[in-house]
């Protein structure tokens, strides 16, 4: 289970350095655009494509990162003022159906992605295949599903082991 969570927590570093890359690219993109516009009336063609494709790795490649580092936010107000058995089968009942529902969102943009190849869909200006960035996108949700269901595992773990226990509940406060 620890080289498990090692190795996903690895993951989600490298991962959300694609988050970072697209959040430069963005900013420099941007501010080229705006200084092009401004000084000689000449936006960049196809600006807005790149962006909004840009912004669909830096939002999903994060989810995954915030988690590992739990910078999630958890209400956890009422669940730690309960007895540990109920305290961790409502955080862990919780936690798998976090995880469920990812896993959905996961199978959707896999189905979605081979949709989009299939009618070769594209932006409009610069006519960027969208399903490159839908398959990043399933990655992303499919590494988001692992690290939810691996805290999941680890809340259901903690009803049995107190050392998981107190790990769990060390972002509690």
């Amino acid at each position: 289970m620890k080289k498990l969570m090692t190795l996903s927590h690895l993951l989600c570093h490298y991962v959300s350095y694609c988050s970072m890359a697209a959040l430069v690219i963005i900013m420099g993109l941007m501010t080229v655009d705006v200084l092009l516009r401004l000084l000689f009336n000449s936006p960049i063609t196809g600006g807005f494509d790149i962006v909004t494709l840009g912004m669909t790795i830096l939002v999903f490649s994060s989810w995954s990162y915030a988690q590992v580092e739990h910078g999630h936010v958890h209400v956890t107000m009422f669940v730690g003022m309960m007895p540990p058995l109920p305290r961790f089968l409502c955080f862990g009942f919780t936690s798998i159906l976090s995880a469920g529902v990812m896993g959905f969102a996961t199978a959707a943009t896999y189905q979605q992605t081979f949709k989009m190849i299939a009618d070769k869909s594209s932006t409009g200006t610069l006519l960027i295949p969208f399903w490159p960035f839908m398959a990043l996108e399933c990655l992303a949700f499919a590494i988001f599903t692992l690290v939810l269901a691996l805290d999941a595992a680890k809340a259901i773990g903690a009803i049995f082991s107190e050392e998981l226990a107190k790990e769990v509940q060390a972002f509690w406060s």
